[in-house]
């Protein structure tokens, strides 16, 4: 579809449909390649390959600057790659996690832009249906922009893609209607922007905190959380008005883009907004869902999550992600990469740790070497070695206890967690209504043990689901591994 070429600098993501990589366009400019690959049976490759062709027809009638543009398609049988601008400072769900909170005024700002970009989406016909922090992009300039119209829906599109009855979306950001299943409408949207507001403002969306499925049930139920008032009054009428959780009684976003007519806030925004300008972040955070492909079929939108590796240099100069040699500046010492260093420290940018990965012995030379386990998520049905990597890792294990003879909860599951030396770990059991109901520490050689018996046990029901949740406890860490075992049954 696309005669132009591109020259790879780096590695900048991988998920599970494809890989997201930094390189130069014809011009030397720097772009993200966003690579799909296609699996599956000749039917599910095509519908895949359908849905991919979508996407870039969606977001090439998008002309907005705050919207991630798409520059070109390249088919490479195989693979799709979807050309998008270098998006140089990250994500709104990183800048909050990496510094906190926005500033008000910043937050307000953000808001003018981003409601201004989804009255554009919507005049075009497009429902974004997955708004949320990872979505909202930074460029270098520190403007915010709306990524990822993977599993957009358009009125002049084939409906039909999404398997009947699907919620796509992610839990902690819908819109109440999204999730009971009922029809996605501009209004969905309005209200998903809202909670990404929200989060910018507080670090937590209009849902609280949980698992996603008591999050779902939070959003079908329109439960709501108060907006603060630490925050300014115009903020917490225009978030109100967003997450009102009736869809008839939100404003448009084309109304709210007529009413943004403030002048535009001082400029104190700007430090906030551009601190992560010159790490590898990937153009667009998220896959696409595609109906029994197994990339995404379950109904979630949030599939593909981009786990940064080593990049390696530009094949003519020799530059590295970050280094800015474009800008012809003196060369200046990165945390993990020298001047005179061809590349940067192992599993780092050369500024920081990639994703995933944390220094610990504070040695430059090897680079972040906490090495982060693949076990989060499995079923703790006996025996499980991990470790706590990056050093804010929370680990969480689905525990589900069997009783098909209803012997009347006359059992009892004893699960313990060995902590490695130096370093305490908190254990917790939370049921399904997210309601913690048993918690221990392990730490100086000490297990942690928790005893599920009659009191966690539903007599009428033969299978009960917990989840086994491993935090770390202090300052103190090691890459070492944690022993987390379970024995017994009801």
């Amino acid at each position: 579809m696309s005669g132009h070429s591109y020259d790879l600098i780096a590695r900048l993501g991988r998920g599970g449909m494809g890989v997201v990589d930094l390189a130069r366009d014809e011009a030397g400019k720097k772009v993200a390649l966003k690579r799909l690959t296609l699996h599956g049976s000749a039917a599910e490759i095509a519908r895949a390959r359908q849905r991919l062709l979508r996407e870039a027809e969606v977001l090439r009638k998008l002309h907005h600057p705050n919207i991630v543009r798409l520059l070109d398609v390249v088919d490479e049988g195989d693979e799709i790659v979807l050309v998008m601008p270098y998006m140089a400072a990250g994500s709104l769900a990183e800048r909050v996690a990496q510094h906190g909170p926005a500033p008000a005024a910043e937050v307000e700002r953000q808001a003018r832009r981003l409601i201004g970009a989804l009255a554009s989406a919507h005049r075009a016909g497009i429902v974004h249906r997955d708004i949320k922090p990872a979505n909202v992009l930074f460029d270098d300039r520190g403007e915010p922009c709306l990524a990822d119209f993977g599993v957009a829906i358009s009125r002049d599109h084939t409906h039909g893609l999404t398997a009947t009855g699907m919620v796509v979306g992610t839990p902690g950001f819908m819109a109440p209607e999204q999730a009971r299943g009922e029809q996605v409408t501009p209004a969905t949207d309005v209200f998903s922007l809202g909670a990404t507001l929200l989060f910018a403002a507080t670090g937590e969306g209009p849902f609280g905190h949980g698992d996603p499925a008591l999050l779902m049930v939070r959003a079908a139920s329109g439960k709501v959380a108060k907006v603060p008032r630490h925050l300014p009054a115009s903020l917490r009428h225009l978030l109100r008005r967003m997450l009102d959780p009736r869809p008839e009684r939100r404003p448009t976003a084309e109304q709210l883009a007529a009413e943004a007519d403030a002048p535009a806030p001082p400029r104190s925004w700007r430090p906030w907004a551009l601190v992560g300008v010159g790490l590898a972040v990937a153009a667009l955070a998220a896959g696409i869902a595609v109906s029994g492909s197994g990339g995404g079929g379950d109904g979630t939108a949030d599939v593909v999550t981009p786990l940064p590796v080593p990049g390696a240099a530009d094949p003519d100069t020799g530059e590295q992600p970050g280094r800015g040699a474009e800008d012809e500046q003196p060369c200046t010492d990165l945390p993990y990469q020298p001047c005179g260093e061809p590349e940067p420290a192992p599993n780092t940018d050369g500024t920081r740790c990639l994703d995933g990965y944390d220094d610990y012995d504070g040695q430059p030379a090897n680079g972040c070497e906490a090495v982060p386990d693949d076990q989060d998520g499995r079923e703790l049905d006996s025996r499980i070695e991990a470790n706590i990597v990056p050093r804010d890792d929370v680990d969480r294990y689905p525990l589900v206890i069997d009783d098909p003879q209803r012997h009347l909860c006359s059992g009892e599951v004893e699960i313990t967690l060995e902590a490695p030396a130096g370093m305490s770990l908190v254990l917790e059991v939370v049921d399904h209504t997210g309601t913690v109901v048993a918690e221990d520490v392990a730490a100086d050689g000490v297990p942690a043990m928790v005893v599920l018996g009659a009191p966690q046990c539903d007599a009428d029901a033969d299978r009960a689901t917990f989840e086994v949740v491993v935090r770390p406890e202090g300052t103190a860490r090691t890459d070492g591994t944690y022993v987390l075992t379970r024995t017994g049954s009801f």
